[in-house]
C-alpha cells in the first residue's frame, strides 16, 4: 500500500526539486517550454547561494530518506534528482564556480530562446526579452562584484566571446525579430537593448582590466574523482576511468587503418582524409547541405525502425547563433518537452565567420565536409540528439524523464548513433572513416579533459594531442582544447557510448531474440539516467 503514496509524494518533490534548480538557472525552465520563468535572471549572490545550498541539501535528505521504497521507476527518479541537486552543490560548494567562471554569467545573457522559436504572439515574446534585457545591467553588476580578482584565463577568453557573440545576436536575430512586434514594445526593446549592450561591454572591459588571469583552470585530481561521481554515479578511481578512453583511441585507431585498406588497399590515412575533405560545400550553401540529407536519413530510420519515433517531427537547419560559436561546430535545440507551440527543431551548423581570412575559412570548410556532414546529422538528429529529445518529450512518463539531461546519457546515445547505424547497414565505407575519425576526436576530449584536469597537461599539449590522434588541423584542435578548459565534462561522449554499449551487451545477453528497437526504447525510456547505473537499469 506504501508505494502509491509515496509515488503521489515523490510527484509532489519532484516539483519543488527542478523549481529549486531552476532558480539557478532559469533559462534552462524557458527552454524547457516552462514559460512561467521568461525575462527571469537568477540571484547569484554569495547570501542567496547560501540559502540555495541548505535548501538543497535538505530536498536530499528528503529524497533519500523517504523514497527507500519506491518501485523500480521511482528510484531511478530520485537517483536523477539527486544527481541535479549534487551537482549544482559540487558546482557552488567544491568548484566556486559563480566566483571563478565567468561563462556562467555569459551563458545567461542570450535573447535566443525567445526568438529562435514562436511558441508565443511576438509581442508577449519581446516582451519578455525586454524584461530579460533590463536585467542584464543589475546581473552583470552582482558578477562583478562575485568574480574572484584572479580567473583562468582560457575561462575569461571563452566568456567574452560568448558575451560578443550575445551582443551579436541582439543586433541580428533578436533585432529582426522585434520589428514584428508592436512599436511601444519595440521603442522599449531599442531603450533596453542600448541599456544591456552598455552593460555587457563593461562586463568584457572589467574581464579585460579588472582581472588578472592565469593558466590555473584545472579542478584537480579530488574534485575531478567527486565529479565522476556527481555526473555519472561512477566510483571507480579516475586513472581506471582514463583507460577506458585510451583503450578505445588504440581500438578505434586501428579500426581507421582498417577501413583505410578497405577504401583503397595501399593508401594512407591522412590520403584518404585529404580527397574527403577536398569535397565540401562552399560557405554559401553550407546550410543548404546540411539540410538535404536530412529527410532521407529520417526515411530510412522510420523504415528500419531502429528506434520509436513519435509522428509530426520537424527540423530546420539555421545558423548556429553567434553566443555559441566560440565552442560549438554543430548543435541541436530541440523543443523543449513542455513546449506547445514553436515545436520544430533547429539544427544549428556553425558557417565560417566574416572576418575570417580565405586559409582560415578554407580549413573550416574541409573540417564540415560533405562526409562529416551525414556524420554529424546522425549525432545531432536522426537518431542522435532530436530523436532523444523528442522521445523524451512524447513518452517520458514523469517530469524528471521528460526534463532531466545529463551529459554523458545524452552525448553517449548520440555518439553511440554514429557507429550503430553503420552497423545496421546505413552509409559506405567513407562514412565509416569519418564515424571513426570522429570516434578518434571524442577519445581525445575524454583524455585530454582528464589530463587538463588532473595531470598537468597544458592547453597547448592539449591541442597537439588532438591535432596528432583525431587528424584534426590547427584551428579546430584549438577550439576543441580550449572547451575543455571549462567543459570539463565532454569526456561524456565516449564514457557514456562505452556505457552503453555494456548495457546494451548485458541486454542481448539476456534477451538474445529481441530486436535492437527494444533495447533502444528500453533505453530512451529512462530519459537521462546517469551512465554508472544503466546496467542495472536495463533488464
Amino acid at each position: 500500500m506504501g508505494i502509491p503514496i509515496l509515488v503521489s509524494r515523490l510527484d509532489k518533490l519532484e516539483e519543488q526539486v527542478f523549481h529549486h534548480v531552476f532558480e539557478l538557472n532559469p533559462r534552462q525552465a524557458v527552454i524547457l517550454g516552462l514559460h512561467d520563468y521568461d525575462g527571469f535572471l537568477p540571484d547569484l549572490s554569495a547570501d542567496r547561494l547560501k540559502e540555495w545550498a541548505e535548501k538543497a541539501a535538505g530536498l536530499l535528505e528528503r529524497i533519500k530518506g523517504e523514497f527507500h521504497e519506491l518501485d523500480k521507476e521511482g528510484r531511478q527518479d530520485a537517483q536523477s534528482m539527486e544527481t541535479m541537486l549534487e551537482r549544482t552543490l559540487f558546482e557552488i560548494q567544491d568548484l566556486r564556480a559563480y566566483s571563478t567562471r565567468p561563462t556562467i554569467y555569459a551563458l545567461q545573457l542570450s535573447a535566443t530562446p525567445y526568438v529562435s522559436r514562436e511558441y508565443a504572439p511576438v509581442d508577449a515574446r519581446i516582451s519578455a526579452v525586454n524584461k530579460h534585457l533590463r536585467t542584464i545591467p543589475g546581473f552583470l553588476d552582482q558578477a562583478s562584484r562575485d568574480l574572484d580578482g584572479t580567473l583562468a584565463d582560457p575561462i575569461v577568453e571563452v566568456a567574452i566571446k560568448q558575451t560578443q557573440g550575445v551582443i551579436r545576436d541582439l543586433d541580428g536575430d533578436a533585432a529582426r525579430e522585434a520589428a514584428k512586434a508592436n512599436v511601444a514594445i519595440r521603442e522599449e526593446f531599442e531603450r533596453s537593448k542600448a541599456e544591456a549592450v552598455i552593460s555587457m561591454v563593461e562586463f568584457i572591459e572589467a574581464l579585460h582590466e579588472e582581472h588578472k588571469t592565469s593558466m590555473d583552470f584545472a579542478l584537480g585530481r579530488d574534485r575531478f574523482q567527486k565529479l565522476l561521481w556527481v555526473n555519472d554515479r561512477i566510483s571507480q578511481p579516475v586513472e581506471e576511468v582514463l583507460e577506458l578512453a585510451i583503450r578505445d583511441l588504440e581500438a578505434n585507431t586501428k579500426a581507421l587503418s582498417e577501413v583505410t585498406e578497405r577504401i583503397r588497399p595501399g593508401a594512407k590515412v591522412s590520403t584518404i582524409l585529404e580527397e574527403i575533405q577536398e569535397d565540401h560545400p562552399t560557405a554559401k550553401l553550407l546550410l543548404d547541405d546540411a539540410a538535404e540529407g536530412l529527410h532521407d536519413l529520417e526515411r530510412w530510420l522510420r523504415e528500419r525502425e531502429l528506434v520509436r519515433i513519435p509522428p509530426g517531427t520537424r527540423v530546420r537547419v539555421v545558423p548556429t547563433p553567434s553566443h555559441m560559436r566560440t565552442t560549438t561546430t554543430a548543435a541541436m535545440s530541440s523543443p523543449g518537452p513542455f513546449e506547445k507551440e514553436g515545436v520544430e527543431g533547429l539544427y544549428y551548423v556553425t558557417p565560417p565567420e566574416e572576418g575570417w581570412d580565405a586559409k582560415r575559412t578554407e580549413e573550416w570548410l574541409r573540417h564540415l565536409n560533405r562526409v562529416t556532414l551525414k556524420e554529424i546529422a546522425i549525432h545531432e538528429v536522426w537518431p542522435g540528439h532530436y530523436t532523444h529529445r523528442v522521445f523524451q518529450k512524447e513518452f517520458g512518463t514523469s517530469m524528471t524523464r521528460k526534463a532531466y539531461w545529463n551529459y554523458a546519457f545524452g552525448e553517449g546515445w548520440a555518439h553511440y548513433c554514429e557507429e550503430m547505424m553503420l552497423d545496421e547497414g546505413y552509409g559506405v565505407e567513407r562514412l565509416r572513416f569519418i564515424q571513426l575519425k570522429e570516434a578518434l576526436l571524442r577519445d581525445c576530449r575524454f583524455i585530454v579533459s582528464f589530463k587538463m584536469h588532473t595531470q598537468g597537461m597544458t592547453l597547448d599539449q592539449a591541442r597537439q594531442f588532438i591535432m596528432k590522434n583525431a587528424l584534426m588541423e590547427t584551428g579546430p584542435a584549438e577550439r576543441e582544447a580550449l572547451r575543455g578548459t571549462f567543459d570539463h565534462s565532454y569526456y561524456g561522449y565516449t564514457l557514456g557510448k562505452l556505457f552503453i554499449k555494456k548495457a546494451r551487451e548485458r541486454f542481448f545477453h539476456a534477451h538474445p531474440d529481441e530486436p535492437i528497437r527494444t533495447f533502444h526504447d528500453k533505453l530512451l525510456s529512462l530519459g537521462g539516467a546517469p551512465v554508472g547505473r544503466l546496467e542495472s537499469l536495463i533488464t
